[in-house]
């Protein structure tokens, strides 16, 4: 063995057992030194929580031993181990280091003593579903494939019970579960580098895998001409190996998100895991619990954490990588997620064509619809990125969103609906930017939507940032383009599957940020035109900016939907005052205006301005910082309507004399969002 290759297989778990252990400091400037790629997001760090003054065991997975008596001299080894011995007020410490394991809780709290499973203190607990001989010794893991693309490896070991087609634990439209037909490409091998917990693709093809093009192609048949989708994994199920393959791209316009890493998979430690169907933290039956700084990883095409039939459970400053979804919600109550990040299946370089048709498309967040419904549920100071889908949440019973920071994802958004007649969500001050389509709907039963609804039921909207400039890499490029603005696809703010009927909707206080008009410049960037079929909605004291040209007032068809609305302000940073001063004024000369004062008697766009509501400071770019406050003088200060009493609004008490319009009332302070209240509500450069 040659000193290069000693070197990397004794170093390099010595190494990686160190990065667990990093400080926030150290962990934070090791980013800029990955072999890798660097990283998208910034990385989990320790929290610095004082020991319990209760009963308290330890569990370390260098250290420990399941014979021990679980004391902070003398840990356990496992995770598995420590949970199953848990009493109600119990503390459960996991040293830093990473726990190779799948766990599953059995132990209840009380309500005035719950269980607690937490990191050590200044210490980072990784919790890790994948095989970890690619984690600790990389250098033994991997060969050369002979025969196939350059940069081509296959594990030395195989897998003979990866393909053992677990059943999903869930069903969603459009998410290819179950794979009708293709179950023999479902992705079963996952991962991340580990030096920066960057995405690795998981192929459904191995012609995908060797392929050399990048670009859409001209021949779109099954078996054509294949498409590379950055470094990857594929699970060759003849052989049960897995194969890897970190090659560089060649697409112009990917700039700094191109892979220029390693291309050696034997000198980069990896998050890999195979196989399909096992959740890596199982939620069941379990009440009074909270878990608390851990880093989950290492799922499949499966769950990262499963709750079911539990009440009661806190999930508090984890960082979750992963998973599909990263969490699953059925049949619980009183669930809580506070300050924790939630990092998806999507690299820098990874777009909506290469998640949706040649890899893993995934939703983050699932709620499901077991009885009893879930009820009182909770997220809040959570950073949600880098995925396909974001939030299926139709399921739930007072549902609180807010202070949560949500960002690139290159498919769909929440989605909230369809229209039931008991669900409540509020999703309230949070900054929300990149997705391809921001609010969404798909239509699963054609009878599922009820006729009618509580009054008090529906989706209610308020005091938030939408960024969408951004823009996501939606679709391949059919010919090269150095610009890259195939990057940038602004997409939809409220759009569906298959014409469901959406939920009953109140859009109110809130700033919404564009750089060009939407689908045929609909009315409110759509909230006003868009799905009304069979439903209602109240869009109200709102601020639309638009980077290109003032934001339109059309609205396609013959019927009035049953639409409130009033005291919107529509502006177009380039084209000003100079530019269409009446967008109004063809909607106010039609039939449909008259229409419209049937159901809402002052009739549509009667109260609403074209003005310029002269923000602190904002600028063009999305990149650049800005201050989304009302300036002094402001034509948006004391503009609103009167919202009624009983939709709540947490700055009522701030907006003196008349509402003001937008998330921000004049002279009142922003807030952060996503964990500890770090992102500035008005951003900056995005994914800080």
């Amino acid at each position: 063995m040659s000193l290069r290759c000693w070197l990397v297989s004794w170093c390099l778990p010595a190494f990686v057992a160190a990065l667990a252990l990093l400080t926030p400091t150290t962990l934070l400037a090791a980013e800029s030194k990955v072999a890798s790629h660097p990283a998208q997001r910034p990385l989990p760090t320790t929290t610095a929580r004082p020991l319990t003054k209760g009963p308290a065991y330890f569990v370390d997975a260098a250290k420990g031993d399941d014979t021990n008596d679980g004391s902070l001299a003398k840990p356990w080894r496992s995770v598995q181990h420590g949970v199953q011995r848990l009493k109600p007020g119990d503390t459960l410490y996991l040293r830093g280091g990473v726990y190779h394991e799948k766990v599953y809780l059995t132990r209840s709290g009380t309500p005035d003593a719950p269980i607690v499973i937490a990191s050590y203190p200044n210490e980072l607990a990784v919790l890790d579903g994948g095989l970890k001989e690619f984690l600790e010794s990389p250098a033994t893991s991997w060969e050369p494939f002979k025969g196939g693309a350059a940069d081509e490896y296959v594990s030395t070991k195989t897998y003979p019970n990866a393909d053992d087609r677990k059943t999903p634990h869930q069903f969603l439209p459009a998410s290819w579960e179950p794979m009708w037909g293709l179950e023999e490409q479902r992705p079963i091998a996952l991962g991340h580098f580990a030096d920066s917990l960057v995405p690795l693709h998981g192929y459904r093809t191995v012609t995908d895998l060797r392929a050399t093009n990048e670009l859409q192609p001209k021949d779109k048949k099954a078996g054509g001409e294949g498409v590379y989708c950055g470094p990857g994994l594929w699970f060759n199920r003849e052989t049960k190996r897995i194969h890897v393959r970190l090659a560089h791209h060649q697409l112009a316009g990917l700039g700094t998100r191109a892979y220029r890493g390693e291309t050696d998979p034997r000198k980069l430690p990896m998050v890999v895991a195979a196989g399909f169907g096992d959740d890596v933290l199982r939620i069941n039956g379990i009440k009074h619990v909270r878990i608390e700084g851990l880093v989950l990883r290492g799922a499949t095409g499966s769950p990262m954490i499963h709750v079911y039939g539990s009440e009661a459970v806190h999930l508090d400053h984890l960082t979750v990588y992963g998973g599909f979804p990263a969490l699953l919600v059925n049949a619980s109550q009183k669930i809580r997620v506070t300050h924790s990040a939630f990092r998806g299946l999507a690299a820098p370089w990874t777009g909506r064509a290469h998640m949706k048709y040649r890899g893993t498309a995934t939703y983050q967040i699932v709620l499901q619809n077991g009885q009893p419904v879930n009820e009182d549920i909770e997220f809040a100071n959570c950073a949600f990125t880098d995925d396909h889908d974001f939030a299926f949440l139709r399921y739930a019973k007072n549902l609180r969103f807010h202070h949560n920071f949500v960002d690139n994802f290159n498919d769909d958004g929440l989605e909230c609906g369809s229209k039931l007649r008991w669900h409540t969500i509020h999703v309230y001050q949070n900054r929300i930017g990149a997705c391809l389509g921001v609010f969404q709907q798909h239509e699963i039963d054609k009878d599922e939507s009820s006729a009618d609804h509580n009054p008090d039921s529906g989706v209610n909207v308020y005091r938030n940032v939408f960024d969408q400039r951004a823009g996501v890499y939606y679709g391949l490029p059919s010919e090269p383009d150095p610009t890259g603005a195939f990057l940038r696809a602004e997409g939809h703010l409220i759009s569906d599957h298959g014409s469901p009927t959406y939920p009953v909707m109140r859009v109110y206080h809130n700033t919404f940020l564009r750089r060009e008009p939407v689908y045929r410049d609909y009315f409110l960037f759509g909230l006003g035109a868009a799905n009304l079929r069979n439903t209602e909605r109240d869009v109200f004291n709102n601020l639309f900016v638009q980077t290109d040209r003032v934001p339109g007032a059309v609205i396609i068809g013959k019927d009035a939907g049953r639409l409130r609305e009033g005291g919107n302000m529509l502006w177009g940073m380039k084209e000003g005052p100079t530019g269409k001063a009446t967008p109004f004024a063809k909607l106010r000369a039609s039939p449909l205006f008259k229409a419209s004062r049937e159901f809402y008697e002052p009739g549509w766009t009667t109260d609403d301005l074209v003005a310029d509501p002269k923000f602190v400071k904002f600028t063009e770019s999305v990149n650049d910082a800005s201050d989304l406050s009302l300036a002094k003088g402001s034509p948006a200060i004391d503009a609103g309507l009167l919202i009624p009493m009983k939709w709540l609004d947490p700055l009522r008490e701030a907006d003196a004399g008349k509402p003001d319009l937008g998330a921000i009332p004049f002279g009142s302070e922003a807030w952060g969002v996503g964990v500890d209240g770090r992102i500035p509500l008005f951003g900056g450069t995005p994914g800080k």
